[in-house]
């Protein structure tokens, strides 16, 4: 993609989003070009390339987000106040600076989620503190790493909302239930990994804690809440259907010892989301 494909960029969404995007570039061109300075002209050149490509993606969801904002009868944050709010221009230098490093459009997405929704966050919500260091962490998680997390927040924290949802009735849940989680974990099984030095490393990059002496059951972290009184077969689940077979293998492996950050959670959220076309709400 050509550095003046970005005019191609924001004229297709307009609006703020356009001037925000072209705004974005204008800085950013000056960050690459700090921060490449002493590089080879064909690093700075791919490095333009990936932000072009994050900066896209940008521009689709913050478009998304102006059109639902303006159907609400609202308005999002002028141009000015928010490219001069230090907290969001250092986030979006973060964003930008760990676009540059890789093609993969599966992390550029993370990070131009992880910045749309720091346009609607409050400045010191918990979201837009953890979307600092998600950014920060990001840079430093193979993909393995990230569909590792997108598994573990899927276990421990999504669910469908409202759970189980209206059309479910009670006698057909237990078809319904395994149907849901295998389509939100199937894809991203075949490449998470828990060995130890892939958890060291999620711990490392301030993503989850991992203690080998602290154990979870996987049947009680998937099912229903007893007061709910749904019952499904999750001894079948875990044995004979291979998602479940998967997942189970990834528990026993380490995942059972696991407990994400706020950092891994987030991410996590993310990953799931983007891999199976969810939206989960943070509603930190």
């Amino acid at each position: 993609m050509e550095p003046l494909s970005i005019v191609v960029i924001s004229a297709a969404v307009g609006g703020v989003t356009g001037k925000l995007i072209e705004r974005a570039w204008g800085l950013g061109e000056k960050w690459l070009s700090s921060y490449f300075k002493d590089h080879l002209p064909k690093a700075r050149e791919s490095a333009e390339q990936n932000t072009l490509q994050f900066l896209d993606d940008l521009a689709k969801r913050v478009h998304v987000l102006e059109t639902k904002t303006a159907e609400e009868k609202g308005s999002l944050k002028s141009l000015e106040a928010v490219l001069e709010n230090p907290d969001f221009s250092a986030l979006l230098q973060k964003a930008i600076l760990t676009s540059s490093h890789t093609d993969n459009l599966e992390k550029h997405r993370i990070l131009s989620r992880i910045i749309a929704e720091r346009l609607s966050s409050a400045s010191e919500d918990l979201v837009t503190l953890t979307s600092s260091l998600a950014c920060d962490a990001i840079e430093y998680l193979g993909i393995r790493h990230l569909h590792t997390l997108g598994v573990c927040i899927t276990v421990f924290a999504i669910r469908p909302d409202p759970f189980p949802p209206p059309t479910i009735r009670k006698e057909v849940f237990w078809i319904w239930y395994p149907q849901w989680w295998q389509k939100r974990l199937a894809p991203m099984l075949d490449n998470a990994s828990c060995t130890q030095l892939d958890l060291l490393h999620l711990m490392g990059a301030s993503c989850i804690h991992y203690e080998p002496i602290i154990t979870r059951d996987l049947k009680q972290m998937l099912n229903p809440p007893k007061e709910s009184g749904l019952k499904w077969q999750v001894d079948d689940f875990i044995t004979k259907n291979p998602t479940g077979v998967k997942l189970n293998q990834l528990w026993e492996q380490g995942l059972k010892s696991v407990t994400p950050t706020s950092v891994g959670q987030l991410i996590g959220i993310y990953v799931a989301d983007e891999l199976t076309g969810g939206i989960t709400k943070v509603n930190w």
